[in-house]
């Protein structure tokens, strides 16, 4: 599954994923992730809510979730000049 927001797109390949969709899941403040109890796999329940914070993206370990073009605090801090 793959849907992009402005410059950023956000992918996830389902078959990559195979850690029971867990640490990804806990780690989504806004409830955009969940797990499906009978593929034992992630679903995006709510692509409005998506932040691009990138966590789950982070905390993945297969890498089945790819984040593009989205900003980190660095980023952002280092943007501003104050």
């Amino acid at each position: 599954m793959k849907w992009t927001a402005g410059k950023i797109t956000y992918a996830y390949d389902e078959e990559q994923c195979t850690c029971g969709a867990a640490l990804c899941v806990e780690a989504c403040a806004q409830s955009v992730l969940d797990a499906n109890e009978e593929t034992d796999k992630m679903e995006i329940v709510n692509t409005v809510q998506c932040i691009f914070c990138k966590l789950c993206e982070e905390i993945c370990p297969t890498k089945a979730i790819s984040i593009q073009g989205a900003l980190t605090l660095d980023d952002v801090v280092h943007e501003r000049d104050w």
